[in-house]
């Protein structure tokens, strides 16, 4: 009867952050962390036929930075970075959580020119990071290999509205997302490659 109590009890989450901000004439920065703890976590155990629900204390913690750039000449330039880990509680220790909830660190950075008014360009990376933690403490089937990605942005005042183009994974680049690992791990049929260089094509009005 304990067990059943303990899995439809609500999880409560003791949640801690803090940040900076900072703002000048052509430079915005920001920082941020955060601390959640729970002594109820809900923990997602896959199995042959159903998932089996354990109740554990958890905690997961983060960092989160970005900083934005407009050097002049129509220009801009900026970034992220992306940090967070996690355990749960087991007999005691303390182990990783699964990478279907703690993502990789990840890093961002973009570069946009107005090349004529009304009409921008823009190239962003991804990059995600290994994870090998879990997997390392048992808990993951398989360590999460990171990749990089690339895509294109433009923007055209066109008429009365704008059109849009975007080419994702510009340079074709075959990798696997991070829950298609994650889930591979399982039955490795789900470990699909992400879409390779796709296009995509949007006018939109405004009124």
């Amino acid at each position: 009867m304990e067990d059943d109590v303990n899995v439809t009890q609500p999880q409560k989450v003791d949640n801690y952050e803090i940040g900076v901000r900072g703002e000048w004439t052509n430079v915005q920065v920001s920082l941020a962390g955060f601390y959640n703890e729970s002594e109820l976590g809900t923990r997602l155990i896959p199995g042959a036929a159903l998932a089996e629900i354990v109740r554990v204390p958890e905690r997961i913690y983060g960092v989160e930075a970005t900083i934005d750039w407009q050097p002049g000449g129509n220009w801009q330039l900026g970034g992220t970075a992306t940090w967070q880990e996690g355990e749960f509680e087991e007999d005691d220790e303390f182990l990783a959580i699964t990478s279907e909830r703690i993502s990789p660190l990840k890093l961002s950075a973009y570069v946009e020119h107005e090349t004529l008014p009304g009409w921008s360009n823009r190239l962003q990376l991804l990059l995600v990071g290994n994870r090998t933690r879990a997997f390392n403490d048992g808990t993951e089937e398989v360590p999460i290999s990171g990749y990089i990605t690339l895509d294109y942005i433009g923007s055209i005042q066109l008429g009365p509205g704008t059109l849009s183009i975007g080419i994702e994974n510009l340079l074709n680049e075959q990798y696997f997302p991070v829950a298609s690992q994650y889930l591979g791990g399982f039955y490795e049929p789900d470990n699909i490659a992400a879409r390779g260089r796709t296009l995509r094509v949007g006018y939109r009005v405004t009124w």
